[in-house]
């Protein structure tokens, strides 16, 4: 999971350790129990991009195909066909986590990764632990 935000900085990681807690490595390094998370807010941003480069090679490519047996109709046709397809589609999941130390970190993980943090919040504390009211 890497850092995009909060309290840790902007770089960094963070990883669900052997002994269960969330070790978040950034500026700081901290080590948190699953009783100290007070909450995990998890979003997917989508962020459409063109592909100029795919667009080029594309628009080459099939102009030259579609030319030769369309004439100017199988350029225009081609260049369609290379502008529609040079959109393509950015996803991230980011998950915000606050801790009982008002601190936060923002992280980018993978979906794997939003399930195991939101699994671990939610994870019945340790004995050994005080109780934290959720």
């Amino acid at each position: 999971m890497k850092i995009v935000g909060g309290n840790f900085g902007v770089k960094g990681s963070a990883f669900l350790s052997r002994d269960n807690k969330l070790v978040v490595e950034g500026a700081q390094r901290a080590g948190y129990p699953p009783n100290e998370v007070l909450s995990v807010s998890a979003n997917v941003t989508k962020e459409k991009k063109f592909g100029i480069l795919g667009f080029i090679i594309g628009a080459v490519i099939l102009s030259i195909i579609l030319g030769l047996l369309l004439n100017i109709f199988g350029v225009i046709i081609a260049l369609i066909i290379a502008i529609s397809g040079s959109f393509y589609s950015d996803k991230s999941n980011i998950v915000e986590v606050r801790f009982s130390d008002n601190k936060s970190v923002t992280l980018d993980c993978t979906p794997r990764g939003v399930k195991e943090l939101v699994q671990f919040a939610e994870s019945p504390e340790s004995p050994e632990s005080p109780g934290h009211p959720r």
